[in-house]
């Protein structure tokens, strides 16, 4: 096959006819806009163009995805992106965004188009002629795509013949040159777009003179098919004598085969007589030593049941030694236990004795015991009884001193700390006294509650911890206090006074 007809075309050797394609379709690019409800800014677009134009593919995809992602529904963004998929030979990817724009805008004949130069380049002119078809009845006198077309017939027509008679390596079949569109303008020349019938009289003479080429391109591939099925006839002719000639060959070579495997069955049976032969010497050899062996194993039991039977008799003489000192043993053990039964009995008689002196000794020693613990229960009830007393006291000592503030008695008030009181700030017994006489005195009236008093005392030291609710003409205060009794004669009077429980 030529090397030219193996060869599927690239859409990258196909770069330079591209262009070709702008005067087509630039006509009516400033009517898509009324296609699309949002669309990309014209800058962004002429960026895009220029990156991809001096082939910065990376940076110009990256550009095309930021502003798809904020125009998802750009019918140019997306077809921008296409080409620019095609060309980083990501031919599948493309596919698949010319494939959604035909969905999308089916209307459209460029994705038509572009989508048959990727299947021609894959080799899938089928599928490249369908998609040509679409484009063109979008458009019927789209020039690009009918050249496109004829290209394709071309290259189909070719395909056929190379499979039919495995084309002569010296025959050249010329290449398809189909052309990528590169912008996105929808109908130019009287498609079925409606928005843009009104520019079907704007076809330039250009465009007749490609339907023209495209439409003679195709006559000339349907009359070299009719000329390369007339060959295949010819050659097939040629090919049956081909067939005869080596069916008789086969026939020859088939006799000499047969002849061959005659000689090898012969050399084959020759070859197994002598094998019998040698495995028949090597069974007897066998039968010899296995008879050999079931001698020396006759043999051998022999010897191990003499041998066995002088173990037996030994063992039994073993036995009967054991069982005679077993004997003498039982009858010692024997004595052994009633010596050990009547040392047992005087040891326990003499066990009772000691467990019945024990018994008294801890009679007595309960008693005793019970003797004070009765004792220890009067005096711990007497001693809760004055604890009891002494919290009494100091319940009525707090309450008495709250009833003096509440009263204005400054010296009955005062009358209630001791002479140790821990004065607030390190100031002085009398400095602290003059201060709280001023305060007490400076009030229209005063009421000071206690509640919920909690008492401990300890030697003669009591804590009190208890709610206070002191109320005057100038302030209100409800909180937690701490009072350190001393007892000091016959008296609880305060040491420590503070905030806080």
């Amino acid at each position: 096959m030529p090397q030219e007809s193996k060869e599927q075309p690239s859409t990258h050797g196909l770069r330079g006819l591209i262009n070709k394609a702008a005067p087509r379709t630039a006509l009516l690019s400033g009517l898509m806009a009324a296609l699309f409800t949002v669309a990309a800014p014209a800058s962004e677009m002429s960026d895009i163009n220029k990156l991809l134009r001096s082939g910065q593919y990376a940076e110009a995809l990256t550009r095309t995805d930021a502003n798809l992602a904020k125009h998802p529904r750009d019918a140019q963004l997306r077809f921008t992106k296409g080409l620019i998929l095609a060309e980083q030979n990501r031919s599948a990817e493309a596919i698949a965004i010319f494939v959604k724009l035909t969905e999308d805008f089916p209307d459209l004949p460029e994705p038509y188009n572009n989508l048959a130069v990727l299947y021609a380049a894959d080799g899938q002119y089928d599928r490249a002629r369908a998609a040509l078809d679409m484009a063109m009845r979008t458009n019927p006198t789209y020039a690009t795509a009918l050249e496109n077309l004829g290209d394709v017939y071309a290259r189909l027509a070719s395909q056929a013949y190379d499979k039919a008679l495995q084309i002569d390596p010296a025959n050249k079949v010329p290449q398809p040159k189909l052309t990528l569109l590169r912008s996105l303008n929808g109908n130019t020349t009287g498609g079925t777009v409606p928005r843009l019938a009104s520019a079907a009289g704007a076809t330039s003479q250009s465009n007749r003179d490609a339907q023209a080429q495209a439409k003679a391109r195709a006559d000339a591939a349907a009359a070299e098919q009719q000329e390369r099925s007339r060959a295949l006839a010819a050659e097939k002719a040629t090919q049956q004598a081909a067939a005869d000639r080596a069916a008789a060959e086969k026939t020859a070579i088939s006799k000499a085969a047969a002849d061959r495997a005659n000689a090898d069955r012969a050399a084959a049976d020759k070859a197994s007589a002598e094998h019998a032969a040698a495995e028949k010497a090597i069974a007897d050899r066998a039968a010899a030593d296995r008879a050999a062996a079931d001698k020396q194993r006759a043999d051998k039991l022999a010897a191990e049941r003499a041998a066995a039977e002088q173990k037996q008799k030994e063992l039994k003489e073993q036995k009967e030694q054991k069982e005679l000192k077993d004997k003498e043993k039982a009858e010692r053990l024997a004595k052994d236990k009633a010596d050990r039964l009547e040392k047992e009995k005087t040891e326990r008689a003499e066990r009772e004795k000691a467990q019945q002196a024990e018994k008294l000794a801890a009679a007595d020693k309960a008693a005793q015991a019970k003797a004070a613990a009765e004792k220890a229960k009067a005096e711990k009830a007497k001693a809760d009884a004055g604890a009891e007393q002494d919290k009494a006291i100091v319940l009525a000592a707090l309450n008495s001193w709250a009833r003096a503030w509440s009263d204005k008695d400054v010296r009955g008030y005062l009358g209630h700390y001791a002479s140790d009181f821990e004065t607030p700030k390190g100031a002085s017994r009398k400095e602290w006294a003059e201060e709280r006489r001023a305060r007490i005195e400076d009030k229209g009236h005063i009421t000071v509650k206690v509640s919920n008093a909690q008492i401990t005392i300890k030697g003669n030291t009591a804590v009190v911890r208890y709610r206070q609710i002191y109320n005057s003409n100038r302030l209100t205060v409800d909180s937690r206090k701490t009072l350190v009794f001393v007892k000091q004669g016959n008296r609880w009077l305060i040491k420590q006074e503070r905030s806080g429980g």
